[in-house]
């Protein structure tokens, strides 16, 4: 199918007559009328048949126009205008070859110097797949009126840009645009927007040459040419200040390259020709956050949102100098608003599970951070937020998976140690011991995880393994009275009674409490020593009282 643009700029001029007729008040039908009796009065009445051809033309009968502009050439094979016409029917009715043949008649017999019919003639030949020999005449054209090139010469830099464009020739289009931009830019300069003929067009070939420096630019930030960049995307801004996209890319490039204070006078330069503009805010917070200003960019950053409320982006930005600021509270809004979109990133969930955690919302966190690991089963830190909400709402059993993979992902023994914690808690022993076992060859003075694992051998009724672990306690703690009170009870368990009353008495001497010295009585009575164990309850009990 033909592309209607080639068609548009095929016929972008009204087909040419000069139909004069004594009311004015006519309608078209009348004047077709009053045509027709003309011709078939005089059928070599040429300005008659070209005028009823533009009549139908205007009405859309192609074919009937077409046959009066055959008769207009006719009676005047040299007229040019007959020709030109004639060639624009052809060219609606898509006989293309025809189309080429009449403009060329055109361009050799117009005798008022028009000068459409090298672009007239290139779109035919485009239409009829002659795209070398369109690609000579566009070239013709434009070097015939170079280097003013006026208002037709730049229909001609378009008609040739969408011909390269087409045909994938990047490099041809860039050097087309930056060739003939100049003279553009120069017509834009001295005529009247919207009037003038050719203002529209020059600043299309404009639009076009800016849009390539930004792709260009693209291509350099990606690359880390940040200068080469800064410099395409200046250029583009001394062409085009109203386009409100290229001072926030220049601010970019300028705080990737280090510049803050061109960066910042870019931004300035934004915010005045470019205030209602989200981009514009969003340019100024960035050079704020880079300057550690962040009071400031928080309240560019939600200028920005207040202009585009449906930037997801930008509200993620906005939650997470909130949470840095410690304003969890108004962090969670924004975040929470980021979550709800169906294409939140797992990144952005996680911020907002972490403000939730921040205000001890641990409950409401981690149905998020479910999500986190689930779709970034490789992020450490969402597991490891994951187990501590599961720890802090006391589910235990449900925080050793997370410890276990937050473990996997950064080797730490404080990680072993809080596995070890909510394995204790939740009853699996075994598992506990691993994990404190394993803390204390990464760390062998980590005495929190030697103090639990002591504990944990008692609770799994593993009595000498914890006899031996607690005098590994003392000798990390020095003389404590935890690691020889639990030592005695431990010596209890397993019946060794005096070892038991060795490990109490050495308790005794670090801290005198109720709990020893009913122990001992303890001891005692299993041993079968009534009164010495009576006397050590009443000790106990005045101790007791006393207190």
């Amino acid at each position: 199918m033909i592309s209607r643009l080639w068609l548009l700029l095929a016929v972008c001029v009204l087909m040419t007559g000069s139909l004069a007729f004594g009311a004015s008040e006519l309608t078209p039908e009348e004047k077709i009328a009053e045509l027709e009796i003309k011709v078939q009065a005089d059928p070599t009445d040429g300005k008659s048949w070209n005028d009823l051809g533009v009549m139908y033309a205007q009405d859309a009968k192609f074919e009937m126009a077409r046959d009066a502009f055959i008769h207009a050439v006719q009676t005047a094979p040299q007229e040019g205008d007959f020709h030109r016409n004639l060639g624009l029917a052809f060219s609606r009715l898509n006989n293309f070859q025809m189309a080429v043949a009449e403009f060329q008649a055109y361009r050799r017999f117009d005798a008022l110097g028009g000068l459409d019919y090298w672009r007239l003639i290139g779109v035919a030949q485009v239409n009829s797949q002659q795209t070398d020999a369109a690609r000579v005449t566009f070239n013709e054209g434009i070097d015939m009126l170079s280097p003013v090139l006026g208002p037709e010469g730049m229909r001609l830099v378009l008609a040739l840009n969408k011909l390269e464009s087409d045909a994938g020739n990047e490099g041809v289009v860039r050097d087309l645009l930056k060739k003939h931009t100049p003279a553009a830019r120069d017509l834009v300069k001295h005529a009247r927007e919207d009037t003038d003929d050719g203002y529209m067009e020059a600043q299309s070939i404009i639009h076009n040459r800016v849009g390539v420096m930004v792709e260009d630019g693209k291509l350099m930030e990606q690359s880390g040419l940040f200068g080469e960049a800064a410099e395409l995307y200046s250029e583009a801004y001394a062409m085009a200040p109203k386009r409100d996209d290229l001072l926030p890319r220049l601010v970019d490039v300028y705080l990737k390259g280090g510049k803050s204070m061109e960066a910042r006078v870019a931004a300035r330069l934004a915010r005045d020709d470019h205030p209602e503009k989200s981009g514009t805010w969003i340019a100024t917070g960035k050079v704020h956050e880079k300057t550690d200003r962040m009071d400031d960019a928080i309240i560019a950053y939600e200028k920005a949102y207040e202009i585009d409320p449906s930037n997801a982006e930008l509200r993620v930005a906005i939650g997470n100098l909130l949470m840095r600021q410690g304003r969890d509270k108004e962090a969670t809004k924004y975040l929470k608003a980021g979550v709800q979109a169906v294409d939140a990133k797992p990144e952005v969930v996680y911020n907002y599970a972490v403000s939730l955690m921040r205000e001890k919302k641990y409950h409401a966190a981690i149905p998020s951070l479910r999500t986190v690991t689930r779709e970034l089963p490789d992020m450490f830190q969402g597991w490891l937020a994951l187990a501590q909400c599961l720890q802090q709402t006391k589910q235990y059993s449900k925080a050793v998976e997370p410890y276990e993979k937050a473990y996997g992902l950064n080797p730490d023994p404080k990680l072993l140690f809080q596995l070890g914690r909510c394995a204790q808690k939740s009853k699996q022993y075994e598992k506990a011991i691993t994990a404190y076992e394993s803390a204390l060859v990464a760390d062998p003075t980590y005495v929190k995880a030697r103090y639990n694992l002591s504990l944990t051998f008692m609770d799994a009724k593993k009595y000498e393994e914890a006899v031996d672990s607690f005098k590994n306690l003392a000798v990390l703690e020095g003389d404590s009275y935890r690691a020889y009170y639990s030592m005695g009870l431990s010596h209890y368990y397993l019946a060794q009674y005096d070892e038991a009353l060795d490990a109490y008495d050495m308790a005794y001497e670090q801290k005198e409490t109720v709990n020893v010295l009913n122990n001992i009585g303890l001891v005692y009575d299993a041993m079968g020593n009534k009164k010495k164990a009576q006397a050590y309850y009443k000790d106990a009990k005045a101790l007791k009282g006393g207190k």
